[in-house]
């Protein structure tokens, strides 16, 4: 479905599509964008310096820790012991990990001295840091795990006793191992037992300066989020009061220097339409708007303005040019009126012959064409048949088909056969014929009781005959075109201006006549229908009465051409010889 035209829209719909409005929407969809860009591009900083400060946080708790770790307890000894025990199990032993015989394997470590000491100390950094956990592990890049050595955590949920161990990444692994101890260690990662959470290390190294394990201090990034929150939420509310404020300033700005100069221009030109209709003449409209904005929309008043001034002399000569134009379309459709009656258009034209039967179509490319067809009978015993394209459209090509018409014919009715009726026509045409027009013409006369047909070419398209069950071009030796040259000069050439050719029909042959605009009928890509087409097409056809046959070939044409305007006249012709063996003569 179309949309609405404004005309059409109620006053609710006007308001909603009104300029004022679209400036409005448009006004707080960019404020609303850039607001969103801003809030994102803030958020983004927040949550990077909020994670920073968690990260310096866990890192500075894990480093501090790392020195009562060395020297309050041999963390170096018990942490060695632990991983020794871990490395000398087997995949099978590991899995195992928080049964009773796994705790085995790691009996009597709880109870050193050593252990109690770094979970007292561990205890202690992790009450006064405020980070979740600091505890004292070593990863393992053969088993992908990070081992836990001691871990002060009670909550049974959380607790890790030595030896117990958990599934790390291998990035973390290499972040932690692989560090040249230049600058913090730490990795996030999102786990499915703690979520969001930031690890922070540092080594325990042993004499030899080789990492042992690590303090490691953990701290979930949940305080970012709530941090996010509320930041949103502020961000959010500062956002719709600048917003609002933004928008009520442009809306009001845009309506004093845009939509209320336009709305008065509008008015003044449904005043003038109206003055318009009731026959007035120009007020003024325009150049009483008096709009001084200093942009395009001024300078739209003012060319309004000049309009205004103009239309009057314009007005006066359409309305000459419109009373024109209504008398020749008249003219134009009394023209075709005329051709569309001088035409045979009744069928079956002789209901009471059933030798034959014929139908025609003439469909011109303009008002009235230059195409023509004409069949009629000469006596009891024949008929005539004629099919012409005259050069040219229009009213002139018209004009000159009725006098072709009418000579063709009479000439045919003074018995003469189709090459002389050529010659005779060609003479009259050609004598006075100051704008060189010219008409090509297929001339032909059956003779009903035998069949013989007698036909001659004026430079007109070939026929297209069934015969034997097939359809297929019929040859022809083809004239000039009537008009075309003077008959002296065709004489003088030393040939025949016109060939007749005789073609005997048989019960049930049809021959069908066309002009080029069948075969020339084009798409909106210039593709032509053509010739061969066309035999295809009567190929195709269901029946080879010439009433289906024709109508069928002007679908086929319609849906090739697809919509594409017509530029030449449509013309065919088709008859059927049934013979003289028919249901009448039986009866008699």
């Amino acid at each position: 479905m179309s949309p609405k035209s404004i005309r059409e829209m109620s006053e609710r719909e006007k308001r909603a599509h009104s300029l004022s409005a679209r400036m409005f929407n448009a006004v707080l969809l960019t404020c609303m964008i850039v607001g969103v860009v801003a809030f994102i591009i803030g958020l983004g900083f927040y949550s990077y310096a909020l994670s920073r400060q968690l990260v310096n946080k866990a890192y500075g708790a894990a480093h501090s820790a790392v020195i009562s770790v060395e020297h309050g307890a041999d963390s170096v000894g018990l942490s060695g012991k632990v991983m020794d025990i871990y490395r000398g199990l087997g995949e099978e032993e590991r899995g195992r990990m928080g049964t009773d015989e796994y705790r085995a394997f790691f009996s009597g470590i709880e109870d050193e001295e050593d252990y109690k000491t770094l979970i007292s100390i561990l205890g202690e950094f992790s009450a006064s840091s405020g980070v979740f956990d600091v505890y004292l592990g070593m990863f393992d890049r053969d088993t992908g795990a990070l081992v836990y050595i001691a871990d002060p955590e009670t909550e049974p949920e959380y607790v890790c006793l030595p030896g117990d161990w958990e599934a790390v990444s291998q990035k973390e692994i290499e972040r932690f191992l692989g560090g040249d101890g230049s600058g913090m260690l730490y990795d996030i990662s999102n786990t499915e037992k703690y979520g969001w959470m930031c690890t922070a290390g540092s080594p325990v190294k042993d004499d030899a300066g080789r990492t042992i394990a690590f303090v490691l201090a953990d701290v979930t990034l949940g305080n970012v989020l709530d941090g996010a929150k509320g930041f949103a939420l502020q961000f959010f509310l500062a956002m719709i009061v600048i917003v609002a404020l933004i928008v009520w300033v442009m809306s009001r700005r845009i309506k004093k220097k845009i939509v209320s100069p336009i709305n008065s221009i509008t008015d003044a030109c449904s005043a003038y339409i109206d003055d318009r209709e009731k026959g007035e003449l120009s007020r003024g409209r325009f150049e009483a708007l008096n709009i001084r904005t200093g942009d395009e929309i001024e300078n739209l008043s003012l060319v309004m303005a000049d309009m205004e001034h103009s239309l009057e002399g314009y007005v006066k000569d359409l309305t000459k040019v419109t009373a024109e134009k209504e008398r020749i379309n008249t003219e134009l459709d009394l023209a075709y009126k005329i051709q569309t009656t001088i035409l045979p258009n009744t069928f079956p034209p002789f209901p009471d012959r059933n030798e034959f039967d014929i139908f025609a179509s003439m469909d011109p490319a303009k008002e009235v064409g230059g195409d023509f067809y004409d069949f009629f009978m000469i006596d009891d015993d024949h008929i005539g048949l004629v099919m012409a394209d005259v050069s040219g459209k229009g009213i002139p090509a018209a004009l000159f088909m009725m006098t072709s018409r009418t000579m063709l014919k009479d000439a045919a009715l003074s018995g003469i056969g189709p090459a002389r009726i050529l010659e005779y026509v060609n003479a009259r045409l050609s004598a006075n014929n100051k704008y060189n027009m010219f008409v090509t013409v297929w001339m032909g006369i059956l003779e009903i009781s035998t069949g013989r047909l007698r036909w001659a070419d004026a430079g007109h398209e070939e026929p297209i005959i069934f015969r034997n069950g097939k359809w297929s071009s019929l040859r022809k030796n083809s004239g000039t075109a009537l008009g075309a040259f003077d008959p002296e000069l065709l004489a003088a050439s030393g040939r025949p201006a016109f060939t007749e050719q005789v073609l005997t029909m048989q019960p049930g042959d049809v021959i069908l006549q066309y002009t080029d605009g069948v075969t020339e009928a084009m798409t909106a890509e210039n593709k032509q229908f053509g010739t061969e087409q066309l035999i295809d097409t009567v190929r195709s056809a269901a029946s080879t009465d010439p009433a289906v046959i024709l109508p069928y070939i002007r679908g086929r044409i319609d849906s090739f051409v697809n919509g594409a305007d017509q530029f030449d006249d449509i013309t065919m012709m088709a008859l059927r010889y049934n013979g003289r063996w028919n249901k009448r003569n039986t009866d008699k």
